[in-house]
């Protein structure tokens, strides 16, 4: 093949892979405007959400592909105005408040989430736009994603690996019922999508004063304690309606980078009204056994015959590249 045959061939490849993907962004920046129609105000300024498998919950390397081409059909938009930010954890009463200053510094009004399912040869993706003040629905649309237009490296379903995991860590204490709940979120939300070389925070709250541990479980099924540890948190204890963040700001001793190997990971938190009764090592591989591990130390009964109170709540995130 000549030079020229050969420039001719990668302009004519380079023509059939661009056009369709501007044809689907102005599909999407018409079905944004449909979610936006009802809404009061002639248009809104949206955060991200995240988008995860199904009703899994869990991330994987096609959220972060459809957040792109979101990001990017949002310039065609003419009722949204999509910030490259995200804040879906501001939706949870008990880390709102956490959110405060991001939403009074970007003006935020809505959140931009959703699901996506495979249905036959297309990923159809369910996005919702939701008021963040309120909780109120304010829209919802459908975007159909040929699969053959998905990238490689951008796979839609989770492996089995990382299910299985998930159902593993689900439930753990048999929790005591009662007013106690926890929540925990990373600062993307639950089921986020990050890059190599980001940084991430999570954030954790409680409904009653509770003590608290907060487990990493990575790719491999491996666990670690990462709070309370040796550069904060005492004995865990977390106070009604003062979530907290860790790292507890930019200053802190202790960072989380988001590195190889590559998947999903998970975190973890257990919330107890009484303290643990006892000690684990922060940072350190802890095995793989997480009922044997993150149930270790809690106490059966309180004082008297009041019985603990315990709760539990994941989050997962994925890292790509």
């Amino acid at each position: 093949m000549s030079k020229t045959n050969r420039v001719l061939a990668l302009a004519l490849l380079m023509f059939a892979t661009i056009v369709p993907l501007l044809a689907q962004e102005a599909g999407m920046a018409e079905s944004m405007d449909s979610a936006a129609s009802s809404y009061y105000l002639p248009s809104v300024r949206a955060a991200f959400g995240t988008f995860t498998y199904e009703y899994s919950d869990l991330p994987t390397p096609f959220s972060r592909w459809v957040q792109d081409r979101f990001l990017l059909a949002s310039t065609g938009s003419k009722r949204v105005q999509l910030l490259n930010r995200n804040a879906a954890a501001a939706l949870d009463p008990l880390l709102k408040a956490s959110y405060g200053q991001f939403l009074q510094e970007t003006s935020a009004e809505a959140l931009l989430s959703g699901r996506f399912f495979i249905e036959g040869e297309s990923v159809r993706v369910r996005f919702e736009l939701t008021e963040l003040s309120s909780g109120t629905l304010i829209g919802v649309g459908d975007w159909f994603v040929p699969l053959a237009a998905v990238p490689p490296y951008a796979s839609v379903a989770p492996t089995s690996g990382t299910a299985d995991r998930a159902r593993e860590l689900a439930h753990l204490s048999g929790s005591v019922p009662g007013g106690l709940k926890v929540s925990v979120s990373t600062d993307r939300g639950t089921g986020a999508a990050y890059r190599a070389g980001e940084y991430l925070s999570a954030i954790i709250g409680v409904t009653k004063d509770a003590y608290v541990r907060v487990y990493h479980v990575d790719g491999a099924g491996r666990i670690q304690l990462i709070w309370p540890n040796r550069f904060g948190g005492a004995d865990g204890l977390v106070r009604t309606g003062a979530a907290i963040r860790l790292p507890p700001d930019d200053d802190a001793r202790f960072s989380f980078l988001m590195e190889p190997p590559f998947g999903t990971e998970f975190i973890k938190a257990i919330a107890s009204t009484t303290p643990f009764l006892e000690g684990q090592s922060d940072f350190s591989d802890l095995g793989t056994s997480a009922r044997g591990t993150m149930t270790r130390g809690l106490a059966v009964l309180g004082s008297g015959s009041t019985k603990t109170e315990v709760a539990e709540a994941m989050a997962s995130y994925y890292i790509g590249p």
